[in-house]
């Protein structure tokens, strides 16, 4: 037997703390489920628990009747060194949430936790496929027309599609409107769409290190397709270029590659979870680019099928679907493989992908991934010093003048540092 609670196991010492027990019924069903051992100390010593003849039938019906829905949990009794106990399995509920005595609970570490009215209304949003973008949220004097007018146009001209030209019914066939306006059509065709989601922005900042404050940050508001193409154009004059010349033309080389810049912000803003009251992050540091959006993957799908192609599972389908008549999305789910395959051509390795409540991708520095060590080493140490010398910085390696001169011109050449003064004032300090 296990000797310590986890997020899956729970001591009770008796029958007697039944609100408590049930708490734990309560979390465990809108969690990942988990045992209740009745008969065990906190410390996960056997006591035993009086078993009467009555004693699991009672249970059974006051675990039911006071869950909502009603839970039958599976009860075993077991014995162990001559002392008995009950097992309470719980499994995890797909109608959730499920509440104990009007009260739903989840289940963090070892402990259960209130669940806050968000929490309860995305379970049933999710456990009722009813999405928050179609949440009715203002009059149908909110949409700007010409917005609308801009969308036919390009439907024509990017997906030969023809809709009618009446405004009205164009939102309505693209399931947007009925007798107000929903939250997907405000987002996509507002007015002014913050006064009814003011979460719904994009906060781009840039970093000398994950513990500081940005040393610059912009809010990026308006229509989805204002904050695509906005943000879009805000990080590309943030991150380095360089132009190579490759007669009779001249390239210019991003730090990291457009298409899968554009390609990310696109898949934040079309499958990022409207219902979480918090922004879009977009993330420049010295060495990496992260773009985090609220919500998690779709349920039945992880983070190995996006390195694979993939079914395409659609968080806010009619928002994804205006996007993809707009031609800012495929419906083939494949656009995770482009960023992949982008970022290996542009020299930036193969990016990484995280989530859990957020959904999180991050790319590295093409200057980074194709340094030295000795050049991490000076990165490093001016993220933290914020300047140096060339003299410090001989120090830090342990290399002579000479040697550490060609190591800081052929930085300055990718652009990763900046030289500050001259003579012995001449400083060093990270491009940011």
């Amino acid at each position: 037997m296990d000797k310590t609670e986890s997020e899956t196991l729970e001591f009770k010492r008796s029958l007697s703390d039944f609100d408590s027990i049930l708490a734990s019924i309560s979390a465990f069903a809108n969690t990942r489920g988990g045992r209740i051992l009745i008969g065990v100390d906190d410390d996960g010593k056997v006591v035993g628990v009086y078993i009467g003849k009555g004693t699991l039938e009672e249970l059974v019906n006051k675990i039911s009747q006071n869950t909502q829905p009603k839970i039958y949990p599976e009860i075993k009794v077991s014995n162990i060194n001559g002392k008995q106990i009950i097992e309470i399995i719980v499994t995890e509920r797909s109608d959730k949430p499920v509440f104990a005595k009007g009260i739903a609970y989840k289940r963090v570490g070892k402990s259960n936790v209130k669940m806050d009215r968000d929490e309860i209304v995305n379970l049933l949003r999710k456990t009722y496929e009813v999405s928050y973008e179609d949440a009715e949220v203002a009059p149908l004097e909110a949409i700007d027309t010409k917005k609308v007018e801009t969308f036919i146009a390009r439907a024509r001209e990017t997906r030969l599609i023809h809709p009618p030209q009446d405004t009205a019914t164009v939102l309505k066939n693209l399931g947007l409107t009925d007798s107000k306006a929903s939250l997907a059509a405000i987002l996509l065709f507002g007015k002014n769409p913050q006064a009814y989601a003011p979460w719904a922005v994009i906060k781009i900042g840039k970093f000398t290190s994950e513990y500081e404050r940005p040393v610059y940050e912009k809010e990026i508001i308006g229509d989805l397709v204002e904050q695509i193409e906005k943000s879009y154009a805000e990080v590309l004059s943030l991150i380095r270029k360089e132009i190579v010349v490759e007669k009779p033309a001249r390239k210019e080389i991003y730090e990291y590659p457009p298409e899968a810049i554009r390609e990310l912000i696109v898949n934040a803003v079309a499958h990022r979870d409207y219902s979480i009251k918090s922004p879009i992050y977009i993330k420049i540091y010295h060495d990496k680019l992260a773009i985090e959006n609220p919500g998690g993957l779709p349920p039945g799908i992880t983070i190995e099928d996006l390195k694979k192609p993939h079914t395409s599972i659609l968080r806010n389908p009619k928002i994804a679907n205006t996007l993809y008549i707009l031609g800012y999305i495929e419906k083939w789910g494949i656009g995770t493989l482009t960023v992949i395959k982008k970022c290996i051509q542009n020299g930036n390795g193969e990016p990484t992908f995280q989530t859990n409540h957020t959904f999180k991708a991050e790319i590295k520095s093409r200057y980074i991934t194709s340094t030295d060590n000795r050049e991490q080493l000076i990165i490093q140490y001016l993220a933290t010093k914020k300047q140096a010398t060339r003299r410090e910085i001989e120090k830090l390696l342990g290399l002579k003048e000479s040697t550490v001169r060609k190591i800081l011109e052929n930085m300055q050449n990718k652009g990763l540092i900046t030289k500050q003064g001259t003579g012995k004032k001449t400083t060093y300090k990270l491009n940011i």
